[in-house]
């Protein structure tokens, strides 16, 4: 992965957010575009986030509100910066997850040494698999309990949660490591985010919780179990591997 990743909790997005990313794709003159289909008005969310790009300096921002994938796989491939704004994952999915040349392009983007990024529901869709938020109001353990869907992949490895401690989704995002072992969990908390690049997350704000386990997980009926899983609870300014 030659380019970035940045994850925002939910919550305000602070301006050092568009700033790095910026930075990190070129500089002002970097074209971004802005995928807002997290959000039941395409339009209105896709003016609002192009409103925090330009006034933190981007000089070439699009936000289309079309929902014709082949449209917006054409202006991702032109992209140094692609931003999801926070809604419903699931509706993005639903709405252009079945485009698999849309999923590629922006998956490109970060591969050709741009940044893609996003916030809440956006950082979500950042993993291989998301959480559904369908997770037992329970908190169990238990094989079912913390459904996961396919995601855009961007980063490759990793289930991302938001609004991780704030909501309190320790459990859920647990449960789907231990029913997808093979992959890290990512919990970025409320107006917490990070950078990721070269394997590694950077935190910027607040607290972001990794969750791994190194074995495959056991199950005992429905309940899960593992005795290998690792949490970390990454502060501003600290670096760990993915």
């Amino acid at each position: 992965m030659k380019g970035a990743v940045v994850l925002v909790g939910g919550g305000g997005t602070p301006p050092e957010v568009p700033q790095t990313m910026l930075r990190l794709a070129g500089g002002a003159d970097a074209r971004v575009v802005v995928l807002a289909h997290t959000q039941a008005d395409v339009g209105r969310g896709a003016q609002r986030s192009a409103e925090l790009f330009t006034e933190n300096g981007a000089k070439h921002v699009l936000a289309p509100d079309t929902l014709d994938a082949e449209e917006l796989v054409a202006l991702v491939n032109t992209a140094r910066v692609v931003w999801i704004p926070g809604g419903d994952q699931n509706r993005f999915m639903e709405r252009l997850g079945s485009s698999a040349s849309l999923l590629k392009a922006i998956r490109g983007v970060v591969e050709r040494g741009g940044c893609v990024g996003g916030t809440s529901a956006g950082a979500s869709l950042m993993g291989v698999r998301m959480p559904t938020g369908d997770h037992s109001p329970e908190g169990e353990l238990k094989v079912g309990a913390s459904p996961v869907a396919p995601a855009l992949g961007v980063l490759p490895n990793a289930i991302v949660d938001q609004h991780f401690l704030k909501r309190q989704r320790l459990p859920r995002l647990l449960c789907a490591v231990l029913e997808n072992p093979h992959l890290v969990g990512i919990g970025v908390d409320e107006d917490a985010w990070a950078l990721v690049n070269g394997g590694k997350i950077t935190v910027h704000r607040a607290q972001v919780i990794v969750i791994r386990v190194q074995r495959a997980s056991r199950q005992y009926k429905q309940l899960l179990g593992n005795h290998t899983v690792q949490l970390q609870v990454v502060l501003p300014e600290e670096t760990v591997s993915l």
